[in-house]
């Protein structure tokens, strides 16, 4: 563990030197300031010289990044030919990165902490700890509540608001998530969706197939509805990292922000528009080569068509926050919870659609395919901790928890309509907790006690109410 975060540790203080002084991209042949002044920018170091009389910035030299980098082994294959990007891949920065995929693994390198708090890593196994007045238990690895007891016992307060739909049944989730999604459908129109997909040599014909066909149908039932995006969908699958990086230089100079890039990872990298990573990843075989003509099987079929419109539902999220202006990153995180349980329905009711024949969607319950089942107790992380921009969930409790919440709020709170609404409020002002209100009707405060209600937790064991994350950026 100490070597991993030394790892991280000197990664970024070796990039914060890197991008800390390229506030103003230099360029080739432009002007600058002072003689011998250096400054990097797209993994390149300009230096300013003296030529003709004046002083400008030289053609630069590739950076090279240091060794300490941890490199994933990847197979040998071909550089695409259809790929000829004019810019190296941007340094990146190392941070915990959202991943769409139905399973995400304890990946120690994805935390820079093991201090105590919910699903944060531990490393003595039962060993307990204090976090507020609540007690923490190492439970495989990670930080668990153990509910029920408190480190200073105090009566319960008195409830001001009574939750009412503590039993409901997920089967009248469903039904009632259905019917809202049926009137979506309705209004759905019948056009061809624009999408870039690019996939590196060997991959079938089905990868892109199947993206465009997700694409035009998601596009089409969320226009329908009064939603569009400004950009137009860019999709890359590779197996090696020489494709993902050249992949990314490709979409990097087209994007209207400024994402990091993660090497050597297969995660995913977004910028409204964009989705980029290893294709074994989206299938559920992290790891396994795809780009040597591997025929997708039905459920591969199954797992590529949620995670696409799962996708194209992230996509239109952040557009509904930006509203017609191109996304740019300048703006607060939407609570991740919120985000995340929103792109999941959309994946889940396209997938159940177009999979399923628009059966019931729960029959995917607790297959893994898409989404666990319904969270029995209060999670490593809860939603409280899952009001921030850090996306990493420790366990499939808290991977499942914000597709349970988000139906539970959407089915009695305002429907589909109501979390586009909270989006697109929250566009105009830093006021999350407020825009809850105003579009679901309900206060954050009061839907955290019928979330825990639903749970089938008593109000004894509930947890304390935080103060609400604040704004940040992403």
């Amino acid at each position: 563990m100490k070597k991993h975060l030394a790892i991280i540790l000197s990664l970024y203080l070796f990039l914060f030197a890197i991008s800390a002084t390229a506030a103003t991209p230099p360029k080739s042949g432009a002007a600058c300031s002072k003689a011998g002044q250096t400054q990097n920018y797209m993994s390149m170091k300009f230096t300013c010289i003296r030529s003709k009389g004046k002083l400008v910035w030289n053609k630069g030299v590739v950076i090279t990044i240091p060794s300490v980098i941890p490199i994933l082994p990847a197979p040998s294959q071909p550089t695409p030919s259809q790929l000829t990007p004019s810019a190296s891949p941007t340094p990146f920065k190392p941070r915990p990165s959202f991943s769409p995929s139905p399973l995400q693994t304890n990946d120690p390198r994805q935390l820079s902490s093991t201090s105590a708090a919910p699903g944060r890593f531990c490393l003595n196994e039962e060993s307990q700890s204090a976090f507020g007045n609540e007690y923490l238990v190492c439970k495989k690895g990670v930080w668990t509540r153990a509910l029920g007891y408190r480190i200073i016992q105090t009566p319960s307060p008195t409830q001001t608001y009574i939750p009412k739909y503590g039993n409901i049944s997920e089967k009248d989730l469903e039904t009632l998530i259905l019917a809202d999604w049926a009137k979506w459908k309705k209004n759905k129109l019948n056009n061809q969706a624009q999408v870039i997909v690019i996939l590196q040599d060997g991959y079938s014909k089905d990868w892109e197939n199947i993206t465009r066909e997700v694409t035009t149908y998601t596009k089409n039932v969320l226009d329908g509805n009064g939603l569009k995006l400004t950009q137009t969908p860019f999709f890359a699958f590779g197996d090696t990292e020489e494709f993902r990086a050249k992949a990314f230089a490709q979409f990097y100079p087209t994007s209207s922000c400024t994402p990091p890039y993660l090497a050597n990872s297969e995660e995913g990298v977004y910028c409204a528009t964009a989705g980029i990573g290893s294709g074994g990843l989206r299938i559920g075989k992290p790891g396994f080569p795809v780009a040597n003509d591997y025929k997708l099987t039905k459920q591969d079929l199954d797992v590529l068509t949620f995670f696409l419109a799962h996708e194209i539902g992230i996509f239109y999220i952040v557009q509904a926050q930006y509203g017609d202006i191109s996304y740019t990153g300048n703006k607060f995180q939407i609570p991740t919870w919120i985000r995340q349980g929103t792109a999941q329905m959309i994946g889940v009711l396209v997938a159940n659609d177009l999979r399923n024949s628009g059966g019931h969607y729960l029959d995917q319950n607790g297959s893994n395919i898409f989404f666990g089942p319904k969270p029995e107790t209060i999670c490593s992380k809860d939603l409280q901790d899952a009001e921030n921009k850090e996306k990493f969930m420790p366990d499939n409790c808290s991977q499942s928890m914000s597709l349970y919440a988000v139906s539970l709020l959407a089915a009695k709170f305002g429907g589909i309509q109501a979390l586009f609404k909270f989006f697109a409020l929250y566009g105009q002002n830093d006021d999350w907790v407020n825009d809850f209100k105003l579009s679901f009707g309900i206060s954050r405060e009061d839907f955290y006690k019928e979330w825990w209600a639903y749970l089938g937790i008593a109000p004894s064991d509930w947890p304390d109410l935080q103060p609400p994350a604040p704004p940040e950026r992403s």
